[in-house]
């Protein structure tokens, strides 16, 4: 995976654990398909609850509280990496890949993936959504929607901290080692890991609208395709993107604060 060695998560450490199925692959690639399935469950479950008390636009009123769909998601992510890592004689900061003698090499493709990030997180979707709506504002108008202020405030804290833990370490810290683990090529994992990472995101807000639904899917792919790079490269620098992934998602909780008050979103 790159040029540090002896991490216990790392794709060779985890070989013989595979091989003897003491991580079976089933858990593997259920453990992939998590934040999309269980999200989007939540999402219907609550459409249900809206068209059955008579609400005209169900789908819509319920994606309106995908931030804490996710913040659940999130949350349930993480249990199950603490259960599983425990399972596999590891602990749950191992699936972080942390290392503090690291630090210094560390801190180059740290800069060099923000710098990435930087362009990767915003700058997709705002292409994409001129091509299909000429208003690169139009889709967030549909993804950040007024609920109750009361259920606004709590996210601040909880969704960025439960997302920083839960979705970086799960796709790169758990998924991708161990699919690494059982055979596959390290582009290959990228490019099956990135795809789902990026596609959640219909799961999470998804309206039935095509263009918005795949301005959802596609907008963020570069951006993971990205960080699995550069976590391939350097395992060690997941902490950091950590870090860097809870302060892109803490400006969430505002945006859906401006507009619960009735206020316009920024330009």
């Amino acid at each position: 995976m790159s040029e540090i060695t002896g991490l216990s998560n790392a794709a060779e450490s985890l070989e013989p654990l595979v091989a003897n199925g003491r991580i079976p692959m089933r858990r593997v690639w259920t453990m992939l398909a998590l934040r999309s399935g269980l999200s989007f469950a939540l999402l219907l479950s609550l459409a249900l609850v809206f068209g059955i008390r008579g609400h005209e636009n169900p789908i819509p009123e319920s994606a309106a509280w995908w931030l804490w769909f996710v913040t659940t998601v999130n949350i349930v992510c993480i249990l199950l990496m603490l259960r599983f890592s425990r399972w596999e004689g590891l602990r749950l900061r191992d699936l972080f890949f942390a290392r503090k003698s690291t630090w210094r090499g560390d801190l180059f493709w740290v800069l060099i993936g923000v710098l990435g990030i930087s362009a990767f997180a915003i700058l997709p979707g705002m292409w994409l959504a001129d091509v299909l709506w000429a208003d690169t504002n139009y889709p967030n108008t549909m993804l950040i929607q007024a609920i109750p202020l009361l259920a606004v405030y709590p996210l601040f804290l909880l969704m960025p901290a439960t997302q920083a833990l839960a979705e970086l370490p799960l796709y790169w810290g758990y998924v991708a080692p161990r699919l690494r683990a059982s055979g596959f090529s390290h582009w290959v994992v990228i490019g099956i890991v990135g795809c789902v990472l990026s596609v959640q995101h219909m799961f999470f807000a998804f309206q039935i609208d095509w263009r918005y639904d795949l301005w959802l899917a596609i907008k963020y792919l570069p951006f993971a395709l990205w960080t699995g790079y550069i976590i391939h490269r350097r395992p060690t620098t997941l902490p950091y993107l950590m870090v860097v992934h809870f302060a892109l998602d803490a400006s969430l909780p505002v945006l859906l604060l401006l507009v619960s008050r009735g206020m316009p979103l920024p330009g």
